[in-house]
C-alpha cells in the first residue's frame, strides 16, 4: 500500500482566507508543513508544530516532515530548528526535515550546492542520523540550483500529473527518478481540514518501509529477495564458496563482503552456467565423460535424442543434492 500526505503552509486557508493549521480530521499518518522561507517564519508554523507533536504522541501521526524554503544567505536551517523548538517538536523521534530548493519564480539562480549541502550536513549532525534529512527539487525546471548533491540523500520531487504514481508528460530525469522516494503529484488535492486545494505527495513504499528509509525506529526495511533467498544457500558462517573458472566471471559480481548473495551467485555459476552436469551415455549406466552446463546438457541431450526421462531424473537428483546442502 502506498503512503499519501499533504504539505501545507500559511497559504492554505479556510473559506474566510484565514491560515489553517492541521487538526485531528487530517486523514493520513504522514504530514508535511512549512516552518520558514529563508529568514521569514511561516505565520502558523509554531502552531502546526504544537499540533503535530500532539498528533504524533497520540499515534494519529506516524511521521512529521516539516520543511524550510531555502534562500541563499538567509537563516534557513537555523530558523527551521528554532521554530520547531518553540513548537516543542524539535528532537521528536518521528521528525524528519525536508530541504526545499526552488527558484522562487526566478528569484534564485545559479548553482546553490555549496550552501545547501552545508545545511544538509549541519542538519544531519543535529539529528545524529543522516537518514532524517531529505531533499525537495524539481529536476525538470530547477536542476541547476542543486547540481552536486550529498551522498545517499533521498528526494521528494514535484511532477504534476495529478495522478499518483504516474509521471507527467515531461517526467523527471532518470537520476532523479532513482533518488526520489516520493512524488508531489498535484497542487489541486483535497484533504481535511482544508476546504481549498493543497499539495499532495505519494510514495510507493508502505508506511513501515518509508519509516525505515527515513531512520524512524520501528520501521521495516524493504526486503531484498536476493539476499533472503541466498541465505538458504549459505550453510556455514564465514564460509565463501569458490567460483569455478573465476576468469570467466566479472569481478564486480564477486564480493565476499556480501557472503550470501556471493554464495548464491557461486552456486548458480557452478551448477547451472558452468560444467556442473554429465550427460547419460549411450549406455545409461555409463555417463558421458564430457561435462556440460545445465542448459547445455539439456539442449544437447534433446538434440541427440537421448532419453528425456533419464535427463529429468538427473535434474531431479541434482536439485535434491543442492537443496540437501551437499557440497
Amino acid at each position: 500500500m502506498t503512503v499519501t500526505w499533504a504539505d501545507t503552509s500559511q497559504y492554505n486557508t479556510d473559506n474566510g482566507g484565514r491560515s489553517l493549521p492541521i487538526d485531528a480530521s487530517y486523514p493520513w499518518p504522514v504530514y508535511s508543513f512549512r516552518t520558514n522561507s529563508g529568514d521569514k517564519t511561516d505565520t502558523i508554523a509554531v502552531e502546526n508544530a504544537r499540533r503535530v507533536r500532539s498528533l504524533l504522541d497520540s499515534g494519529k501521526l506516524a511521521l512529521a516532515l516539516p520543511y524550510y524554503f531555502f534562500r541563499p544567505g538567509q537563516a534557513n536551517c537555523d530558523l527551521h530548528r528554532d521554530v520547531l523548538t518553540e513548537g516543542g517538536l524539535w528532537g521528536h523521534p518521528r521528525l524528519v526535515t525536508m530541504v526545499d530548493v526552488e527558484s522562487a519564480n526566478g528569484q534564485i539562480r545559479g548553482d546553490q550546492s555549496d550552501e545547501v549541502n552545508d545545511e544538509v550536513d549541519r542538519l544531519r549532525g543535529w539529528y545524529a542520523n543522516a537518514k532524517r534529512v531529505v531533499g525537495y527539487l524539481n529536476a525538470v525546471a530547477d536542476a541547476g540550483l542543486w547540481r552536486t548533491r550529498p551522498d545517499a540523500l533521498p528526494f521528494i520531487t514535484p511532477n504534476y500529473s495529478h495522478t499518483p504514481g504516474v509521471w507527467a508528460s515531461t517526467p523527471p530525469p532518470k537520476w532523479m527518478q532513482a533518488l526520489a522516494f516520493a512524488q508531489q503529484y498535484t497542487d489541486r488535492g483535497r484533504c481535511a481540514p482544508w476546504p481549498n486545494p493543497v499539495d499532495l505527495n505519494q510514495s510507493p513504499l508502505e508506511l513501515p518501509q518509508l519509516l525505515a528509509l527515513l531512520g524512524i525506529e520501528g520501521g521495516t526495511a524493504v526486503s531484498d529477495p536476493i539476499v533472503d533467498g541466498a541465505g538458504q544457500l549459505h550453510p556455514f558462517a564465514d564460509k565463501i564458496r569458490p567460483i569455478l573458472h573465476p576468469d570467466n566471471v566479472n569481478s564486480s559480481t564477486r564480493s565476499p563482503e556480501a557472503a550470501w548473495p556471493y554464495d548464491m551467485w557461486a552456486d548458480m555459476w557452478n551448477e547451472t552456467v558452468w560444467d556442473g552436469f554429465t550427460l547419460p551415455g549411450v549406455d545409461a549406466d555409463t555417463p558421458d565423460p564430457e561435462r556440460h552446463s545445465l542448459v547445455g546438457w539439456t539442449l544437447t541431450g534433446v538434440a541427440e535424442g537421448r532419453d528425456r526421462g533419464e535427463i529429468l531424473k538427473r535434474i531431479e537428483a541434482k536439485l535434491d543434492q543442492a537443496l540437501g546442502g551437499a557440497q
